[in-house]
């Protein structure tokens, strides 16, 4: 059995490393962050189309790019960590975030969608402070572009009303950090800004048109974003930028030949040009239809009179239709505040559609629009009949117990502040369960292991049970063939599909659906009432370590059950006894599947177990930790859990 005494470095340093790998002198390095899908919060229609479209065209501007989206506290944090670590080693440096941002005191905070703000005194808890983020950039070039002047959604909760010291938007900044910087705000200090009626904010929709502009400096660049703003909103908002940048900075440096202009721009005479010219030179990135159509009724004789039309034509949109099977299906286009109605015009771009009906799963897809009518066809899965998420069944009357596990996301692996983290429990990764399953309520028990026995099955082999007893306390000396013959019979008894869990899968549901170490959170006391591990009456038979100081009486195994279960409904989930799982075993999580599916690379004559037991001290009793064995070896404290694969 592998020792864990080796500590893993921080999740930041992990990620830092990552991104120093990729970021080298010269490089061109930009983190996208969009916030719109806020748990505490009113949600925002644009910050997700935002961080996609910024992302797409830095990438265009041969920007190594990091997008992240709808990031929580941890999340977030873990980006800005990895991208003060690129941003030191590159030449230019491109933060964007679009999403809720406020100020207090004069301090600008960036607002994960987790926060939960019932007062100012949480900022510093809850919320990213945007200095930090600046602080990290390096010594090169360095731009934030922050379209987060929006209203403080939290001031009214908070105690006494709106606070003096809550300002509106965002406040200005003094400058941070080693290398110049440049910022620019949706609009001026103090101020806030709307989301727009568009696919895209309008800061973040000018920003877009013009940054690719060949021979725009920066200062030009926020010059041309400002006039089609005010144009776009009625003079209602007007964005900001300040600059210590020490050189002039062009995202597309000058070309010898004037590429500048479009190609339908006729030469401007010598002198000043006339209004027509001016005002077209202006708006012709504008996305407002209203400023489209003002301008050809104001000049209907100006040389660009087909141009504005081509554009007027182009911002209006081409039919959007959508067919979903079955027929009567509802259909949103997502962050789009008008509701979706067949053949409706939309600007070009990329659309993510969600289709529902009565009975099938939900299903979104993203849908590329262009220049020419749309017609997308989209077919719904009838829903699963059986089971739903949290309910308790059997399949047969000495089968296990079995709950189904919702479909999620969740971050595997350990962060570096958990107590008795080890070098396998990283990098933390995300991973997306796109499915419910079901996974035993208990351990697997001598009762049920004895049906498979006497059933023919099990390779007619039965475990002693040190004189403990058998019945309700979980099955022990069981090695992964063992646990891998049990779930074939039961898989042939039933017809149904059971396997042990992926090691995402256990980790999963063992979490509960919390982000800590333990589902119950930190104290020894609470896992007295949660989970069996060494405690005081395991001390007193045994020279042991460290141990709880709870004294439940359970120095060996307890019967299943005895302790509270978890959110998923599951009960010894950690502590008792070690649980196999699926996965090969691999020293870290590089590579490692992000689908919740089980690893079957590495070393297949090794098998991760999951949980720790009745021996194993608090510090091991974590979602997160990991041991292996081999497939041939049988412990005292060795058993295993079932899940099931559901079917429609």
């Amino acid at each position: 059995m592998r020792s864990h005494t080796a500590v893993m470095a921080c999740l930041a340093c992990a990620l830092a490393t990552l991104a120093a790998i990729g970021a080298k002198a010269g490089e061109r390095v930009a983190l996208v962050v969009g916030n719109a899908n806020y748990a505490h919060a009113p949600r925002l229609a644009n910050p997700g189309n935002d961080a996609e479209d910024m992302a797409a065209v830095l990438r265009r501007l041969r920007f190594t790019v990091t997008v992240g989206t709808d990031l929580g506290d941890a999340e977030m944090e873990a980006h800005v960590r990895a991208f003060s670590r690129q941003a030191g080693a590159a030449e230019v440096a491109v933060f964007f975030y679009a999403g809720h941002g406020l100020q207090v005191d004069g301090v600008n905070y960036l607002v994960p969608t987790d926060a939960r703000l019932a007062a100012a005194s949480d900022l510093p808890f809850e919320a990213v402070a945007l200095d930090l983020v600046l602080k990290g950039m390096g010594g090169g070039t360095n731009l934030a572009f922050l379209d987060a002047c929006r209203d403080n959604p939290f001031a009214r909760a908070w105690v006494g009303g709106r606070s003096a010291s809550v300002g509106r938007g965002l406040s200005r900044v003094s400058k941070v950090g080693t290398g110049g910087l440049f910022i620019a705000f949706a609009t001026d200090p103090d101020s806030t800004a709307d989301d727009g009626e568009g696919r895209n904010s309008p800061f973040t929709a000018a920003l877009k048109e013009y940054i690719e502009t060949a021979g725009l400096e920066v200062n030009g660049l926020l010059t041309q974003v400002r006039r089609t703003v005010l144009a776009s909103t009625g003079d209602a908002q007007r964005p900001w930028s300040n600059s210590s940048l020490s050189d002039e900075f062009y995202f597309v440096p000058p070309s010898p030949s004037p590429t500048g202009a479009k190609p339908d721009t006729p030469s401007l005479p010598a002198d000043a040009p006339d209004p027509a010219t001016e005002m077209w030179l202006q708006i012709r990135g504008t996305t407002s239809v209203q400023l489209l159509e003002r301008y050809l009724a104001t000049y209907p004789n100006s040389p660009y009179r087909p141009s504005a039309e081509a554009r007027l034509n182009e911002v209006r949109g081409q039919p959007f239709t959508v067919v979903v099977e079955p027929s009567g299906a509802k259909v949103r286009v997502l962050g789009m505040s008008a509701p979706y109605r067949a053949g409706m015009r939309l600007p070009a771009g990329s659309y993510r559609v969600e289709a529902s009906a009565e009975d099938h799963e939900t299903a979104t897809e993203t849908v590329a629009h262009g220049s020419t009518p749309t017609l997308h066809r989209m077919a719904l899965r009838k829903m699963a009949v059986g089971p739903k998420v949290g309910e308790r069944f059997r399949d047969c009357a000495v089968c296990p117990e079995m709950v189904v596990v919702p479909a999620g996301s969740f971050l595997m692996g350990s962060l570096e502040s958990e107590e008795g983290r080890d070098d396998d429990e990283g990098p933390v990764h995300q991973v997306r369960i796109d499915a419910s399953f079901a996974m035993g309520v208990y351990e697997v028990t001598f009762a049920e292991w004895d049906a498979c026995e006497e059933d023919g099955g099990c390779r007619g082999y039965s475990p002693d049970d040190e004189g403990w007893g058998r019945e309700r306390r979980p099955v022990i000396h069981v090695n992964w063939k063992d646990a891998q013959a049990y779930v074939g019979w039961l898989s042939a008894k039933t017809g149904e599909r059971y396997r042990l869990p992926s090691e995402a899968e256990w980790e999963y549901a063992a979490q509960g659906g919390t982000r800590t170490s333990r589902p119950w959170g930190k104290g020894e006391s609470r896992q007295c009432r949660h989970a069996n591990g060494a405690d005081a009456a395991y001390k007193r038979q045994h020279t042991a370590r460290t141990v709880a100081s709870c004294d439940d009486g359970h120095v060996y195994t307890a019967p299943v059950g005895r302790y509270e279960q978890n959110a998923r409904g599951l009960h010894d989930v950690l502590g008792n006894v070690w649980e196999w799982t699926g996965d090969c075993w691999n020293a870290s999580y590089e590579g490692a599947p992000t689908d919740g599916s089980a690893w079957d690379s590495g070393d297949c004559s090794r098998r991760v177990l999951r949980g720790g037991s009745w021996v194993n001290r608090p510090s091991v009793l974590r979602a997160a930790n990991r041991y292996w064995n081999s497939t041939g070896s049988r412990f005292v404290n060795n058993g295993f859990r079932v899940a099931r694969t559901l079917t429609p």
